[in-house]
């Protein structure tokens, strides 16, 4: 499963905007008629229930949106850029170059403009004044900007599995929903979170079934943080035990240290312990044992077997009365009928306009980007042109 890549983001340019004057038979006096230039296109990124990887971005890493059109004379706009569109699975993080978040998409539709395009320069219509009827100045469209980004995908599910390597993980999401992970009796049979569909007493919620855990996983040991990430959105949890390991106590304490010293706020999710494996006789017999080797931490405890089924009913229920009892995940879901209401954008900072100033060893530097633009399209060999600008 690819769930953490890196891709690179350009947005468009905007376009020049147009040099031009009417010149029509019975307008002795056109004066200027350039058009502005076009915006560049937008890099936007959308969540899109129907990606469940981001297995499309393994060698597609670059996205570029389209430059907008140069003005032109009549007052002609430059055509806009195209956007770039970036379709993700629900439940990405977009991170910057420093490791910072900058937007998490939880809902299908929802939209990051992770780039903006460069606006479109005036043409030399907008410079015309009682003092300069003529102008024969325009400006250059602003550049794209480019942007390193890491996609992050973290499964959003109510209910996750955890345990160590083949305590039964993937039987009991098979046994419970329409999911099929691959079932064998050696561990490490599952390495990528499985998701599946559970109805229970007229409830249904989606739970993933999470890889084996080994100790060090907080380390990326056995590909931890992989797995451990996917824990982070759930509500609640199901911490299945092998009921034939040498020392189920020691597993489930071994597992909970790594949950916590990856997350400190991973301990504080409401676990159903589960024994597995009941339908063999040996582990029916030590199961109060086990039971009372948890101690207090077996205060949600049941005895099951997820190929027969065995106590899987009762646990169910528990994991809904607890459900129930958890705060809602943030999915903002989106109205039925588009138009209902308006589908949630998350837009950057705007840029910066204007003029500012700052110092550098003693030297005042003024910046103006927008005046910056127009001497990149200042014709220095036309004395007009240069008294115009200056």
């Amino acid at each position: 499963m690819i769930d953490s890549v890196l891709i690179q983001i350009t947005s468009g340019s905007g376009g020049d905007g147009a040099i031009s004057g009417r010149h029509e038979k019975f307008v002795p006096r056109g004066g200027p008629d350039g058009g502005d230039g076009g915006r560049g296109g937008n890099v936007i990124i959308k969540g899109d229930h129907n990606e469940n990887t981001l297995i499309n971005f393994r060698y597609v890493k670059n996205f570029v949106a389209g430059n907008g059109g140069n003005g032109s004379k009549a007052k002609k706009h430059g055509k806009g850029g195209e956007d770039t569109i970036i379709k993700v699975p629900v439940g990405t993080q977009v991170m910057d170059e420093g490791g910072s978040v900058v937007a998490d998409i939880v809902v299908s539709g929802e939209e990051y403009i992770a780039a903006v395009g460069g606006r479109g320069g005036y043409g030399n219509v907008k410079y015309s004044s009682s003092t300069s009827q003529y102008p024969v100045i325009a400006q250059s469209g602003e550049l794209g900007s480019e942007h390193n980004l890491r996609l992050e995908l973290k499964l959003i599910a109510d209910v996750g599995i955890i345990g160590v390597p083949n305590a039964g993980k993937s039987s009991l999401i098979s046994f419970l929903t329409a999911a099929r992970p691959k079932v064998a009796s050696y561990p490490f049979t599952t390495i990528e979170p499985v998701l599946g569909l559970v109805e229970h007493r007229e409830k249904d919620f989606v739970m993933v079934d999470i890889p084996g855990l080994i100790e060090g996983a907080h380390q990326g040991i056995g590909l931890g943080h992989e797995f451990l990430r996917h824990i982070e959105r759930t509500r609640v949890l199901v911490h299945l035990v092998d009921g034939t390991s040498e020392n189920p106590s020691g597993d489930f304490q071994k597992i909970n240290r790594e949950l916590e010293l990856f997350d400190e706020s991973l301990k504080d999710k409401p676990q159903i312990l589960a024994i597995n494996k009941v339908d063999l006789e040996e582990v029916r017999i030590l199961a109060e044992d086990v039971r009372d080797s948890m101690g207090e931490d077996a205060w949600r405890f049941h005895i099951i077997s997820a190929i027969s089924g065995e106590g899987v009913s009762e646990m169910m229920d528990e994991v809904v009365q607890v459900l129930s009892e958890q705060p809602t995940l943030n999915r903002r879901k989106l109205p039925e009928e588009p138009g209902e209401e308006n589908i949630p954008i998350l837009r950057p900072q705007p840029r910066r306009r204007g003029v500012s100033v700052h110092q550098e060893d003693g030297v005042y530097i003024v910046e103006a980007p927008g005046v910056e633009r127009i001497a990149q399209r200042i014709d220095y060999e036309d004395w007009l042109a240069r008294m115009q600008f200056y």
